[in-house]
């Protein structure tokens, strides 16, 4: 699956968030369009059924592991998730988790909040010892910080949060992100590769 990630972040450069299970029939109305999906709704009872529907139409699905009602953030719970739901990846924004994920061989997304420029030089400084294997920047909508973080990062940056318009996608683009993010369902209609 993780090739099949990587040509489609190649061709597609739009990651749908999806926060509500009445999405994911858009999502694969639109799967043309998208590379992944980050899934973060459901709940332990459900989730595995939500990932194999996605992942069954050719989406790699990307678990939010701290949106999943009544799983445990551990190891124990990164160790459920891998070995019966079965994603594609995890994103996460917990140092220990991404290490136990990469110790299963997961594929990881580091969510990191662009807070202040304290976060920001602490990214910057810190970026040789990443062990995810994408940096999701949030919010979206900070170009100068992403063209520098994407020019020096090992691993493609993403972007999401706060993108709510066609240039707010284009902006991330042209500054240096792999791909961004969204939950607007309309945006997931539009070829990022066209704007």
């Amino acid at each position: 699956m993780e090739k099949v990630f990587e040509e489609r972040l190649k061709k597609y450069k739009l990651i749908a968030a999806i926060k509500e299970p009445k999405s994911i029939e858009k999502v694969i109305k639109y799967k043309d369009n998208i590379s992944a999906v980050i899934l973060m709704t459901g709940n332990i009872l459900n989730v595995k059924q939500y990932v194999d529907v996605l992942q069954s139409e050719g989406l790699p699905v990307i678990l939010h592991v701290e949106k999943i009602g009544g799983l445990q953030v551990d190891q124990y719970g990164i160790d459920f998730i891998i070995d019966y739901i079965k994603p594609f990846g995890i994103v996460t924004t917990k140092s220990g988790i991404i290490k136990r994920a990469k110790s299963r061989g997961m594929f990881v997304v580091q969510r990191i909040f662009l807070i202040d420029t304290e976060v920001y030089e602490h990214l910057l400084n810190s970026l040789e010892h990443l062990q995810a294997d994408i940096v999701e920047i949030m919010p979206s909508r900070a170009p100068d910080f992403l063209d520098k973080l994407s020019g020096a990062s090992p691993v493609p940056v993403i972007t999401g949060g706060l993108l709510s318009t066609v240039n707010h996608a284009k902006e991330a683009l042209e500054h240096g992100a792999a791909a961004v993010t969204t939950s607007n369902t309309e945006m997931w209609k539009l070829d990022m590769n066209n704007l």
